[in-house]
């Protein structure tokens, strides 16, 4: 059956689209008429992620954003509470479907801003933060689990009432980057490294990063970023050993680059002359 809409509905409507986005299809159009509901945004995501700046001490961030979906103006003047619960099921299923190892972030590294979130008049979205020292964190895999456990009179949004957070700590060299360079074999040969190596944070100014094109065998290194920009090489993984007194490594940041030349077995050397640029 068709709905008509008068004018002062179509403004109306027009406004609580403009606050929510609230009414999706196959609901009721007339304001007034329909349910009102809570979601969470972060729910269309399978794994959302938080990333906080690695360095000591308490830092906080945005977890999660909780919406009302309100079927008129006289029902968003009203007061809503929202409960809700860390949910560490979500992290067991996400485990099975994904095949990964992430683990419930431990309650005593962290505290939430709340857990009941209450809706003045006018309201329609709440965000909860999160407050944690990332150096707890770092290394590790883990991850926050939020459902909603109870709204009152209104209804959950079906499919968006949970949402799961991978939370992580980040130094300002964590990404992901372009390596291009050569590899001196000392029997084999030169060959051109041509590939897009991750370099995942270690501690405040440290990453780990693979070492030449041999991260499939295990060999890896430490890049140390002191504050003279100057790099420090250190090996990492089944690297036996590294000789970095080629020439200067050293990071440019304003082209965020990577210079390195270093080489490990030192009887026999393998030479990497390579520069790494952030994607």
């Amino acid at each position: 059956m068709k709905k008509y809409i008068n004018t002062l509905n179509i403004i109306l409507l027009g406004s609580l689209l403009s606050m929510t986005g609230c009414i999706t299809e196959g609901e009721d159009l007339i304001a007034g008429k329909g349910s009102n509901f809570v979601r969470i945004p972060a729910a269309t995501t399978a794994l959302t992620t938080v990333g906080l700046e690695l360095s000591a001490g308490d830092k906080t961030a945005d977890l999660v954003e909780i919406i009302r979906d309100v079927n008129s103006n006289a029902e968003l003047q009203k007061e809503a509470t929202v409960k809700l619960k860390i949910d560490d099921a979500l992290i067991t299923s996400y485990n099975a479907a994904h095949s990964t190892s992430i683990k419930p972030l431990p309650t005593s590294y962290y505290k939430l801003s709340a857990s009941e979130v209450k809706f003045a008049a006018g309201e329609f979205s709440k965000i909860i933060q999160l407050t944690i020292d990332p150096t707890k964190i770092v290394g590790a895999d883990y991850a926050v689990g939020v459902t909603v456990e109870s709204a009152g009179e209104y209804k959950v949004r079906s499919g968006l009432g949970s949402a799961l957070f991978k939370i992580i700590a980040k130094n300002q060299w964590d990404g992901r980057y372009k390596a291009a360079g050569v590899f001196s074999h000392p029997t084999a040969g030169d060959r051109a490294i041509d590939r897009v190596k991750d370099l995942v944070s270690i501690n405040a100014n440290t990453v780990v990063a693979e070492l030449g094109d041999l991260g499939g065998s295990g060999y890896y290194m430490w890049l140390t970023i002191n504050t003279d920009n100057s790099v420090t090489v250190k090996p990492s993984g089944v690297t036996p050993n590294v000789d970095q007194s080629y020439s200067k490594n050293y990071y440019d940041p304003a082209t965020k680059k990577f210079y390195l030349h270093y080489s490990y077995n030192l009887t026999a050397p393998r030479i990497v002359k390579e520069t790494l640029t952030r994607q």
